[in-house]
């Protein structure tokens, strides 16, 4: 009888435990698709997911440090404003959609070369 008590009470620890929800992280605060296009080049996309920084960006937590300091404004980005890049032309069209902290963002650029968007954008662009 105690075996069979045991038994039992095992046994209801055990679909407690597995009836239990799994904690699901926190969605996002911040989710961003970002497109880059090289006029007769590839065109490039990715996520970024912030605060906790992820997604498919390969420079999630420094792209969000960006975002960060412009308060989810890429317009108001200019990481490298002294940069010296030359006069090539190799369009770049980006854009940029989705939330941050519940705002809604959308902005897009041309820039004459990779050099010039990287000035601006940082590691945001890095795709």
């Amino acid at each position: 009888m105690m075996k069979a008590a045991g038994a039992l009470a095992l046994c209801a620890a055990l679909l407690a435990g597995a009836s239990s929800p799994a904690q699901a992280a926190p969605p996002p605060k911040a989710k961003l698709k970002i497109v880059d296009g090289m006029k007769g080049g590839p065109v490039k996309s990715v996520w970024l997911h912030c605060a906790p920084a992820g997604g498919t960006h390969p420079e999630a937590q420094a792209a969000c440090r960006l975002l960060r300091q412009v308060k989810g404004e890429p317009s108001q980005l200019n990481v490298s404003p002294k940069a010296s890049c030359t006069q090539e032309i190799k369009p770049h069209a980006v854009a940029i959609a989705g939330t941050w902290y519940g705002r809604s963002v959308r902005w897009a650029k041309f820039f004459a070369n990779e050099c010039q968007m990287r000035a601006m954008t940082g590691s945001v662009t890095a795709l």
